[in-house]
């Protein structure tokens, strides 16, 4: 089973099967799948804010081969899918909204589209129903993290001296660093990178669906107008899969619109699942 988090009322609860009802008339229920190299944890903040102001009881997860998960020796999107149903089944989930970041809007889509079952509302953030080419960005990240000596590193901030050799984006640096765990004494990463770099090219691609019905249920596509995950020219490809979708740009926002923009993306996602 995978690693997950659920929080309900602002703040995160253990889970037992008689302290959360997730078919609750009176609550709603949302799955966040973040995106490549992330983890749960980095949606605690929003998961925090709108389980308390909105009757939600949120839960995040920690996709395969990523955050305290043990490791598998491959990842794909249907497996990840598998992974999550799974979950579904395990927690009783009848039906939820998702919202899916980069790699998790692709897993947001694709559960949409082959368990239509469980969802309600689909909220995709900054990523595209579309084979990416291979962006050098993703390359340079996996090689540097594979690259570093973690038996040199005594502290979180020598490894940010040492990983600034490769990437010189200070957030993108602390974003990735958020995966260095100290573990007896020794700092090791939480990510598989063995196999994430193995399965890089699959990882931007959609996976190919044949003889699908379209999802008919709401969609929401948010993404960064300084983005290019997201172009007007690839509407057309989203309304392929979605017939109910509706598009909202943070005209100032990159690819991490939710860190970059954090009200507007939440006030746009809580808008949206409470219409």
């Amino acid at each position: 089973m995978i690693n997950f988090q659920i929080y309900k009322n602002g703040q995160q609860i253990e889970f037992e099967k008689n302290n959360v009802h997730f078919n609750d008339k009176n609550f709603q229920t949302l799955f966040i799948f973040h995106g490549l190299y992330g983890r749960g944890k980095n949606w605690q903040t929003f998961s925090k804010k709108i389980s308390k102001e909105n009757n939600h009881i949120v839960v995040t997860v920690d996709l395969r081969n990523h955050g305290g998960n043990d490791f598998k020796e491959d990842i794909s999107y249907i497996l990840m899918m598998n992974d999550i149903v799974s979950l579904f089944n395990y927690l009783g989930v009848e039906k939820t909204n998702l919202l899916g970041h980069s790699m998790g809007g692709k897993l947001a889509m694709l559960i949409s589209l082959l368990a239509p079952k469980y969802v309600n509302k689909v909220i995709i953030a900054d990523v595209a129903p579309i084979n990416y080419e291979n962006e050098n960005d993703h390359n340079l990240i996996i090689n540097s993290l594979l690259d570093m000596n973690l038996d040199l590193i005594k502290s979180r901030g020598e490894a940010d001296v040492l990983l600034s050799e490769y990437i010189d984006q200070k957030f993108l640096r602390s974003f990735l660093l958020q995966n260095l765990e100290l573990v007896d004494g020794k700092y090791k990463w939480s990510l598989n990178l063995k196999v994430i770099k193995k399965s890089l090219n699959d990882l931007r691609k959609f996976p190919t669906i044949k003889n699908i019905n379209k999802f008919e249920k709401e969609v929401l596509c948010i993404y960064g107008g300084k983005s290019t995950y997201v172009k007007e020219e690839y509407f057309r490809i989203f309304k392929k899969f979605f017939s109910n979708i509706i598009f909202h740009e943070i005209k100032d926002a990159d690819h991490f619109l939710h860190i970059e923009n954090p009200l507007e993306f939440y006030e746009a996602s809580n808008k949206f699942l409470n219409n």
